[in-house]
């Protein structure tokens, strides 16, 4: 049988993908679309958050199963907000330990839902071999202690020398766990200035190695983050060339079989992304300003914790183009006053919150269009999900034909995706998603003026190439929560 290996580029763009295929500019990739089907548009879940996107392609499931929410988020059971490291300062401000316990070890450890299994789990409890390489989903049986860089350990007051990471038969995080190079090291980019191995030549290179040394597992998840980075800098339309770079990466992985031909022999290979970007305006006036917009409202820092005393009404959740406003008291009085504000900025092209049991609200800023919908009805979209609904459906670019199929536009998957916010975890919150061109700033929040940013219900921000090669595939309307059926498929279960 095949085995498999997933390539996941970071931030990776539809048409930015597309012109460099067409230009000749990306030959591994090109092969593998030569040779495979090539998906321009898959749709990514909402936040598009990169936390959140690959929790949901390693369980198949979006955030309302799989329990993480976003990359910023309120966690109601210790009532404290989790930030996995959005921003330098956020860091700093929460601490470094606190930070780097939430992504090292709670992320996998507590967050991401126990009752929901990850591909490594179901794949090796049938007996087969699984990898990771930098992908920070990784929950498996196997254990790995984490060794700290000095720098990390010395920000962190050496308080997490001891913590154990779950992880599938072969685990690489950077330097904190990787097998024994092969070669000099040197040729691992490592160190402050390499983000500690968090970047794609590393990937690349333990990925060639697994191959090389005829370790490679049965599935093995490989992820370049670099592109992400260069998107957010100098906009996701401007980001050819660190796929170019990313693209050598996946060609010296190719190149360990001895030609591409026979790898595809041997393998089925996927390449796709956890989420796109969208350009962000100049000026100030394409930030959201949450902090101002609902100053009059006792808000949660993101160092505190809402305690039994009730003094704190909101949490304030940014995630770039999308964020949650968690109601931590006064439910009832607090959301029609936070809706109201909301709804009365243009910039905010949704503003969602849970009405009752299986009937959610949404309505479009700037305009007096609103819209409630529910799982339970006669309209039917292309995922063979029924809807009812009353309102004006244009709040999410849809449309009704042929009487009973609903259509969806700009906004893919609109009415699941923002349940699937709306429903991730308990506690009762708003959802806002910004119009195009704009971002949220509150605190913590990164910002990226004339960038790109990305999280929000936007087709831009949602959709993201896949190239599945090696097999053949029947999907039509594919989301990245078809890759966990896919690969399970592919090996008989």
């Amino acid at each position: 049988m095949k085995k498999v290996i997933l390539f996941v580029i970071d931030s990776l763009h539809p048409v930015v993908l597309g012109r460099i295929l067409a230009e000749g500019n990306a030959p591994a990739l090109g092969f593998l679309a030569k040779h495979g089907r090539y998906f321009e548009h898959t749709v990514s879940s909402f936040p598009t958050m990169t936390p959140v996107a690959t929790s949901s392609m390693i369980t198949g499931t979006w955030p309302d199963r799989h329990g993480v929410p976003g990359f910023i988020w309120y966690n109601e059971e210790i009532r404290k907000i989790v930030d996995y490291g959005a921003t330098w300062q956020g860091v700093l401000k929460n601490g470094p330990d606190k930070v780097i316990r939430n992504l090292l070890l709670k992320l996998n450890a507590e967050h991401l839902a126990l009752e929901t299994p990850t591909l490594y789990e179901k794949l090796e409890a049938s007996g087969y071999s699984t990898g990771n390489i930098n992908l920070f989903m990784h929950r498996a049986t196997h254990q790995y202690q984490a060794k700290l860089p000095f720098l990390i350990a010395l920000a962190t007051g050496f308080r997490l020398k001891e913590e154990k990471v779950s992880g599938p038969s072969h685990l690489t995080l950077g330097q904190l766990i990787h097998p024994p190079f092969s070669g000099r090291l040197t040729t691992y980019p490592r160190g402050v200035f390499h983000r500690f191995g968090f970047n794609d030549a590393f990937s690349g290179k333990i990925a060639a190695q697994l191959v090389r040394e005829g370790k490679q597992p049965d599935f093995t998840v490989v992820y370049f983050p670099d592109n992400d980075k260069n998107s957010h800098l100098f906009g996701p339309l401007r980001t050819g060339p660190s796929i170019e770079r990313t693209d050598q990466q996946v060609a010296a992985v190719l190149d360990e079989f001895g030609s591409w031909e026979k790898a595809l022999e041997q393998n089925l290979m996927i390449v796709t992304g956890d989420h796109s970007q969208s350009t962000v305006g100049l000026g100030e006036e394409y930030l959201i300003d949450l902090d101002h917009s609902l100053k009059t409202f006792k808000r949660l820092k993101a160092t505190e914790e809402a305690n039994g005393d009730k003094n704190k009404e909101i949490a304030i959740c940014p995630n770039e183009r999308m964020a949650f406003i968690y109601l931590l008291q006064r439910e009832n009085e607090i959301l029609p006053e936070v809706v109201g504000i909301m709804a009365k900025d243009p910039r905010n092209a949704q503003i969602a919150w849970k009405v009752s049991e299986n009937r959610y609200c949404v309505i479009q800023g700037g305009t007096e269009k609103q819209l409630s919908f529910s799982r339970i009805g006669l309209y039917r979209d292309v995922y063979g999900q029924s809807w009812s609904f009353e309102g004006d459906l244009t709040v999410v670019d849809a449309l009704v034909i042929d009487e009973q199929k609903l259509e969806f536009g700009k906004f893919p998957d609109a009415f699941t995706r923002l349940i699937s916010a709306l429903e991730a975890r308990s506690g009762s919150r708003v959802v806002v998603s910004a119009a195009k061109g704009y971002e949220y700033f509150a605190e913590g929040a990164p910002i990226h003026p004339g960038g790109g940013s990305h999280g929000s219900l936007e087709e831009e921000d949602s959709t993201v190439p896949m190239i599945v090669a090696g097999m053949p595939v029947r999907l039509e309307h594919p989301r990245i929560i078809d890759l966990y059926p896919m690969i399970l498929g592919h090996f008989g279960l």
